[in-house]
């Protein structure tokens, strides 16, 4: 009977721990899944930006477009600041929150100079934003290199 409760007792325990790995394993995939996807959404926005800045210059649609990229980027931005990073990716994690912020500030600045009508155009070619992005898509092989 001491025998048949110790197997139980042993087996109780295997399925536990082994929801626990699972659970990690789970975690470490939906944070890389949402990282890489992140990034990728900045990528895109990178890429994209000289054609946006070029074509605002002088069409009101472009710059409607680009104050919605910009708008939207925001809204990953907030999104993804706020996902709970597991252990083995705390570093990475920080350093994408930190380059998120400075993008952050650099977006409200544009937004609140095109709301105004106060944007040089023809700067947003050069604008250290896309160097920020940039930054942000560099973390891309760390992502993807992430492992409990």
């Amino acid at each position: 009977m001491m025998r048949i409760r110790f197997m139980y007792l042993v087996l109780l325990l295997f399925v536990v721990t082994g929801c626990s790995i699972a659970d990690k394993v789970n975690d470490s995939l939906n944070y890389t899944e949402e990282a890489r996807s992140f990034i990728s959404n900045a990528a895109r926005l990178a890429e994209q930006w000289p054609a946006l800045a070029e074509k605002a210059i002088n069409d009101p649609g472009a710059r409607d477009k680009l104050k919605s990229e910009l708008t939207d980027m925001k809204e990953r931005i907030l999104k993804f600041n706020a996902i709970e990073a597991p252990a083995f990716a705390k570093s990475v994690h920080q350093q994408l929150v930190s380059y998120n912020e400075k993008l952050m500030q650099e977006i409200n600045v544009y937004l609140e100079k095109i709301n105004n009508g106060a944007i040089d155009w023809k700067s947003l070619k050069d604008s250290p934003l896309l160097d920020t992005l940039k930054q942000v898509t560099q973390i891309l092989d760390r992502v993807q290199n992430l492992a409990p």
